[in-house]
């Protein structure tokens, strides 16, 4: 689990607030700024996400649906070389299979509403549609991946992100 314990105007600030693994912490200037969190694998490194999309490249933050979201996942090319997604609230581990690494608990209610924002002809990718119907990255992907198992819409993926487009007939 992620816990948010605090919100500072600087790094080392944030920072300070933190005390066990998972513990985040966010930099906020006008707006927000970054993330800093203890490493959630336990390895004692202080991570910095950047939400700040004029600094380069930058994560999406959502508090909705019970915690902390962050888009893309965190993957840690030194040190500890930890992969997770953060998603509300909770620490998803890309490159573990072990007890209580599941996904948050799903609602079938969105599907239609994914479904929707499909064209069929045009692809679009998860981020896109989150955008255009005001839900999470992460579980308009989840719900875009069970249309396209259940044979209503198709995936691909363009220049290494996963795009997703509506059979013509696709209705639920």
């Amino acid at each position: 689990m992620i816990r948010m314990v605090g919100e500072a105007e600087y790094r080392d600030q944030a920072e300070a607030s933190l005390e066990a693994p998972g513990d985040a912490s966010m930099v906020f200037r006008a707006r927000p700024r970054s993330i800093v969190m203890a490493c959630p694998d336990g390895c004692g490194e202080t991570l910095v996400i950047n939400l700040d999309s004029r600094a380069d490249k930058a994560w999406r933050l959502d508090m909705r649906g019970g915690g902390l979201t962050l888009f893309p996942s965190v993957w840690r090319d030194g040190g500890c070389e930890s992969h997770f997604i953060v998603w509300r609230g909770r620490i998803l581990w890309c490159d573990r299979f072990e007890e209580g690494n599941r996904e948050p608990a799903y609602d079938a209610t969105i599907e239609p509403t994914v479904l929707a924002a499909m064209d069929p002809i045009e692809p679009r990718n998860a981020v896109e549609m989150a955008d255009a119907i005001d839900e999470l990255v992460w579980d308009v992907n989840r719900a875009a991946d069970r249309l396209v198992s259940r044979g209503l819409a198709r995936s691909r993926k363009e220049n290494g992100v996963w795009v997703f487009t509506r059979k013509d007939e696709a209705k639920i």
